[in-house]
């Protein structure tokens, strides 16, 4: 198990590790394109020029780590008093010099800012704390300025460029993104590229500098492939929607194909059934003629010959109906009285039927709407539990409602049955049964509803009143 799962997370990883090889190429290309076509901002020479440790942001600040807080507090009570403290720092003594100096209005020259350290132990340079005492200074001084400060000669040229951006560079990063610039440094200085110059670059290089998410980040830079994300993305919607498409053709193809296959096998049987049953009809006919010649037993069964006959001339006629080219004509109708059709279906299974509007006589496909209500009574009686009725409702429809008190199984519960065939499901023709009921209200402008808990299928059909002649 755990090697299916480092094996799962390398296929997952490796392409992820590729993707990011690819961004830094394509960023390495971007930062040497970008560097050919700009100019050079501040030289490294010219940046040499200036002491380091006030070029770092952290010169504006105390410097705890050579000196205490008493250390400040004896120094700036210098200003106060005008002569020296005793101190047991050594890093201390340029800083008492300078403050007596201030103190005592001495002019100081570029060569004690050279000679002694530039950086003032309660922050900023010691040339930062002159300027603010003696505005009018040489300009040989304001190279010792700290770089926060407006007088600075870099001041201006990098004024642009945020203080996390000048410490990234000066920290040996060779890029920082500042709103719409990418500062790049190199070997021979810093250089500030307008969005106009490396953004048609990144272009051509199909990566992008202002995404949402970043593949491949350096220093603040975010780098990503937004045309390949979309790719993938589309990628696998197309896949997915292939998939399904595919999965629904096939069941489409599969249905399409199993009913044609039962409409030729219905087709067939109604078309070698016409033979026998023409002839049928000749031996009933006569029979018929000599009926009075015949026993009472016999008579018996000739009555029962006649009416199966005629059962069988019914479902020949009916079955060329419902076979016949134009689909969109209703199945045949009859004019017949409601109590007398739920009374010849009922009895036939020996069960109760409850209808407050049964003498009503109405015009229906009373045929197949038999067929309908006997395929319902007969699943009830097979499938169901309990007792077995049947409801009629005549409103705006006829709604036809056959109840047990089983539970109706889920969709679930049938597919599983579908796909795990046994005797016991080949036996079991619920499923069949009410695919046909289905099938039968459709052609006839009608519906099956199915409610579970407890189980109640209704034939919802409209209506007419017999018209007369």
């Amino acid at each position: 198990m755990r090697r299916f799962t480092l094996a799962l997370g390398l296929i997952f990883w490796l392409p992820t590790l590729a993707n990011a090889q690819s961004l830094q190429d394509k960023w390495q290309t971007l930062y040497q394109l970008s560097w050919q076509s700009s100019p050079i901002l501040i030289s490294q020479q010219e940046l040499a020029q200036y002491p380091k440790v006030l070029l770092h942001e952290r010169s504006r600040y105390p410097d705890f780590n050579q000196f205490s807080w008493d250390d400040i507090a004896a120094l700036a009570s210098i200003q106060d008093h005008c002569r020296a403290i005793e101190s047991n720092n050594p890093s201390l003594d340029d800083a008492i010099e300078f403050e007596l100096a201030l103190c005592q209005q001495q002019a100081l020259d570029s060569i004690w800012f050279a000679a002694h350290s530039k950086r003032h132990p309660a922050g900023g340079s010691f040339a930062d704390r002159y300027l603010a005492a003696s505005p009018d200074v040489s300009e040989q001084i304001r190279p010792f300025l700290s770089l926060t400060n407006p007088q600075h000669p870099l001041y201006n040229k990098l004024e642009n460029l945020s203080a996390q951006g000048r410490e990234a560079l000066l920290s040996g990063y060779r890029a920082w993104q500042q709103d719409d610039v990418l500062w790049l440094s190199g070997e021979q200085g810093w250089k500030a590229i307008p969005l106009n110059v490396w953004q048609p670059i990144a272009e051509r290089q199909e990566v992008s500098l202002t995404g949402e998410t970043c593949t491949f980040r350096y220093s603040n830079v975010c780098l990503s492939e937004p045309s390949n994300d979309n790719l993938i993305m589309k990628t696998l919607i197309f896949t997915l929607l292939l998939t399904l498409l595919s999965g629904l053709g096939r069941v489409l193809y599969l249905r399409t194909k199993q009913r044609k296959e039962r409409q030729f096998v219905l087709q067939l049987l109604t078309h070698e059934l016409r033979t026998p049953i023409t002839s049928l009809g000749l031996t009933v006919e006569m029979f018929r003629n000599r009926y009075d010649d015949f026993s009472d037993e016999t008579q018996n069964a000739v009555w029962r010959l006649i009416s199966d006959y005629q059962r069988l001339s019914q479902l020949t006629e009916n079955s060329k109906v419902y076979l016949s080219a134009d689909q969109s004509e209703p199945l045949l109708k009859q004019n017949a009285s409601l109590e007398e059709w739920l009374d010849h279906v009922c009895e036939k299974h020996n069960i109760e039927y409850q209808c407050d509007s049964s003498d009503a006589e109405l015009n229906l496909p009373y045929y197949w709407l038999t067929i309908c209500l006997d395929n319902l009574i007969k699943n009830a009686k097979q499938h169901g539990i309990g007792e077995v009725l049947v409801k009629v409702e005549l409103a705006d429809k006829l709604r036809i409602e056959v109840q047990d008190e089983g539970h109706f199984p889920s969709f679930l519960q049938r597919f599983v049955s579908r796909a795990t065939p046994n005797i016991n499901h080949r036996q079991d023709n619920m499923g069949i049964g009410l695919t046909i009921v289905e099938h039968l209200m459709k052609q006839a402008n009608g519906r099956l509803i199915i409610l579970r808990n407890p189980t109640r299928c209704i034939l919802e059909i409209a209506y007419e009143h017999p018209t007369a002649d």
